[in-house]
């Protein structure tokens, strides 16, 4: 038994110092560089289109993007999207600081928001693959009348009664499908998140109530992305 264990010993201490000897002898390894040693680097736009709700309603959300693709692994970049589905709210009656009422009628919600892309592609050289992505960014929330009939003048045709500024956190999960060396379909689900919510107004009754609630925008999310640019590059 002695003479078992002595050997079993022996063998895992020579084990390890042979690997410990092979892993000496390699070459250290990065992330970035596994591109024959160097950094790839090129680019992609896309058109993106989300399903989500708003206030228990279907909601779909139009935008765009692009960014810098490192080795067609990791990638940084900008985007933009907006709300393009109508959300109406029905009457809404404010009373105002120096005491009178006032009633809007057929409010509609507007949301929109941009900021940074940030993602990564787990062995994006194969047909379909996986990867993940956060979008951070800023925006606002706003109630607008489609009714009011003021200067037409300004550089919009609506007028907002609110405009309440948040900060968007959108990370998702994906899958791509590589159609070409140039073009590319990406679909994701994940969550958003809406922070900053906090205009207040007060009613008729003198109760103070917010204009907009989280639970009506931190919701699923499903991604459709049209991707276009250099994917054509061996790893």
């Amino acid at each position: 038994m002695k003479n078992i264990k002595t050997i079993l010993i022996g063998s895992a201490l020579a084990f390890i110092g042979i690997q410990t000897m092979a892993q000496e002898n390699e070459e250290p390894r990065y992330l970035l560089n596994a591109w024959n040693g160097k950094v790839h680097v090129s680019g992609f736009g896309a058109y993106t289109i989300g399903f989500s709700q708003v206030d228990d309603q279907f909601a779909v959300y139009n935008g765009g993007g692009g960014a810098v693709l490192l080795n067609q692994t990791f990638y940084i970049g900008g985007y933009g999207t907006g709300l393009s589905t109508r959300h109406e709210t029905g009457d809404l009656t404010i009373k105002d600081t120096d005491g009178g009422i006032s009633t809007y009628q057929n409010l509609n919600t507007q949301f929109g928001h941009g900021g940074f892309w940030l993602g990564y592609l787990h062995q994006s050289y194969k047909a379909i693959h996986f990867g993940f992505s956060t979008k951070l960014g800023w925006g606002s929330i706003s109630l607008s009348d489609d009714n009011y009939n003021g200067d037409f003048d300004h550089d919009y045709h609506y007028y907002s009664i609110v405009n309440d500024r948040v900060f968007v956190v959108n990370p998702q999960f994906e899958v791509e499908f590589n159609l070409t060396k140039w073009f590319k379909i990406n679909t994701g689900i994940g969550y958003q998140f809406v922070t900053g919510i906090d205009k207040t107004y007060t009613t008729a009754d003198n109760n103070i109530v917010k204009f907009f609630d989280s639970r009506d925008f931190n919701q699923p999310m499903l991604n459709l992305s049209f991707v276009f640019g250099g994917f054509g590059g061996k790893r």
